[in-house]
């Protein structure tokens, strides 16, 4: 059966496409190779935190704030649709400093974001133990950003799932795309395994597995960065808000799961726990808290983020029939809401919400 569109990739980015084009009426078919466990988004932590991660203005932040703008209505409606909550909230971000060289980082940072209009506040170590009591480690200040926030992105899988299949959607798990089907330069389907698949337009959303396609044209050098991560069992709620301390962060969630990630390394699609990893963030959760090192390990794992060359995500039309909203690197989660909307004002022929050209397939053209 011919379908409107195919979704390549049934993560975050690629069920959150799905919702939205079968929204706008077309008939879609989401295509993922394995299971839910071996996507990048349900490895991921959950910060919704463009601030934190920013070192300049840009079109990567500019993207990441005008996504987050959406998050809130967003999630209400999958609640609504799904009936699962995705566990969405604003808890706010305290990034702490343990030298006055990086605090001036910091100090920086709050500048230029200032002048873009977000809030932030510079912090006493005072203040700090007095917002998060259980830090103990030592600081010389740090920063709060309020608007920092956070979902469950397990959760948010699963209610991707339940509004996709009340929207029509069919989605097939297990089923491996080798190569793009095409008719001179118009791309008209996908080639599995086991059978050939016709549709109108193809989305490629494969993330860390996208360079494995045959028939891409351009090719995106999309490649795996491993995560590893964990999380501990916390007696109550440690942390009211989210924390980052250099390359560590904390978030506690609502459970009283407290998720402490994450490397980030060059390791192909290895995906094994090492105690270098797993060693070296437990010796960091010790030293932003002491108490910690009393909480049983809930559960360690790891995920592969999709990343370019250049950290920006590909989104673009690459020519008849042919989508790319891949390489959203450590992005993925927060970048769902505005990539579904970019994706499905492209298949509607509608203009897209945001200039394209810095996510343009054909930057890494030589």
């Amino acid at each position: 059966m011919m379908r409107d569109v195919i979704v390549v990739g049934g993560g975050v980015i690629g069920l959150s496409i799905a919702h939205a084009v079968a929204a706008d009426g077309k008939s879609v078919l989401v295509l993922d190779s394995g299971q839910s466990t071996d996507a990048s988004s349900w490895a991921a932590a959950g910060m919704l935190a463009p601030q934190s991660e920013a070192d300049r203005d840009g079109p990567l932040f500019q993207l990441c704030a005008a996504s987050l703008h959406l998050y809130p209505d967003w999630t209400r409606k999958l609640q609504e649709q799904s009936g699962v909550d995705p566990e969405y909230a604003e808890p706010g971000l305290i990034y702490v400093a343990t030298s006055e060289d990086s605090l001036e980082v910091l100090q920086r940072r709050m500048d230029w974001q200032s002048t873009a209009g977000f809030d932030s506040e510079l912090l006493t170590p005072d203040a700090i133990q007095r917002m998060e009591p259980h830090l103990t480690l030592p600081v010389v200040g740090g920063v709060y950003m309020p608007g920092e926030h956070r979902v469950t992105p397990r959760r948010l899988l699963e209610a991707l799932r339940t509004a996709c299949n009340v929207g029509r959607v069919e989605v097939r798990n297990g089923l491996n795309v080798r190569k793009l089907v095409r008719r001179g330069d118009r791309v008209e389907g996908v080639q599995t395994d086991t059978e050939t698949i016709s549709a109108e337009t193809v989305v490629i959303a494969s993330g860390a597995r996208t360079s494995e396609i045959e028939g891409l044209n351009p090719r995106l050098p999309v490649c795996p960065r491993k995560g590893q991560i964990l999380s501990l069992t916390t007696p109550s709620l440690m942390f009211e808000r989210l924390i980052r301390w250099e390359h560590v962060y904390l978030v506690q969630r609502g459970s009283g799961e407290l998720v402490v990630g994450a490397t980030n390394e060059d390791a192909g699609f290895d995906r094994s726990l090492t105690p270098a990893g797993i060693g070296g963030l437990l010796n960091q959760v010790q030293q932003l808290s002491s108490c910690s090192s009393k909480f049983p390990i809930k559960e360690m794992w790891t995920g592969l983020r999709p990343a370019t060359p250049d950290g920006l995500p590909v989104l673009d039309r690459a020519g008849e029939g042919l989508i790319y909203a891949t390489g959203h690197y450590r992005n993925g989660i927060l970048l769902a809401p505005v990539t579904a909307l970019i994706v499905s004002a492209i298949v509607a022929n509608r203009p897209p919400p945001l200039p394209l050209e810095p996510f343009s397939a054909h930057r890494f053209d030589v």
